[in-house]
């Protein structure tokens, strides 16, 4: 079954902190609600006490969130590409002519030595949004148990912060068509968003989106019915 990797606004806001050099690569971000930070910055020079290297060289270093999660990032150039899937793992591009090279891990003060502005200058992410995941049954758009609990907690959530948009997110896991899972991801998050408008939440603050069996939380292979990729997340900003 053909898949197609879906890019969202939403998790690019969330999760993308860069200070890059002059030269930068193209990089793609990989996994599911890519809620992984990455780092770019130009490799430290001996000036800076680090590995003596040239201005043009581009550093990039994957950060788990502040949950302690951590995504995937693909470090890719025309030459070629690395994955960094640990935290605190880095790659270095040397020029427009050279691949990634081998991922290798970074030391946490040496980390802190070269990003330690563009880290103390981010806002607080978890004062600034706050997120839950609901699940369903299996070819349904009725939650299971658990998350039909979960849904006082979110309106709790909404009712206290009064945001101006939510965003409401539908994906299903990889049984079935494609073209049916991405009809079946759009109910599931209508529904969710129905179920929040009927407690008095203003229509006018949902965003809502669908992606189908295309960002999946687990991967799997085709046909596999995996519990956690039927879900609708919602975001509150």
């Amino acid at each position: 079954m053909k898949r197609w990797i879906n890019v969202s606004v939403v998790w690019i806001f969330l999760c993308l902190v860069a200070g890059c050099s002059a030269n930068r690569p193209n990089q793609d971000l990989l996994g599911p609600s890519s809620t992984n930070r990455d780092l770019i910055a130009p490799t430290p020079t001996q000036q800076d006490g680090g590995v003596p290297s040239p201005m043009h060289r581009d550093w990039i270093v994957l950060l788990p969130d502040p949950d302690g999660k951590v995504g995937t990032l693909r470090v890719t150039n025309q030459n070629g590409s690395q994955v960094l899937n640990k935290p605190g793992l880095a790659t270095v591009i040397e020029g427009t002519t050279q691949p990634p090279n081998t991922p290798y891990r970074v030391d946490g003060n040496e980390i802190v030595g070269v990003f330690g502005p563009a880290l103390s200058a981010q806002p607080d992410p978890v004062g600034r949004f706050v997120s839950f995941i609901l699940y369903f049954k299996t070819n349904t758009t009725r939650l299971t148990r658990e998350s039909k609990g979960r849904m006082p907690e979110v309106v709790r959530a909404i009712e206290t912060r009064k945001p101006d948009e939510i965003y409401v997110v539908g994906h299903t896991d990889r049984v079935g068509p494609e073209a049916y899972n991405t009809e079946l991801s759009s109910k599931r998050a209508h529904c969710v968003r129905d179920l929040l408008a009927s407690r008095g939440i203003p229509s006018e603050a949902f965003i809502v989106s669908f992606h189908g069996e295309s960002m999946p939380q687990i991967e799997t292979e085709d046909e596999v019915a995996e519990p956690l990729n039927r879900r609708v997340e919602v975001i509150v900003r």
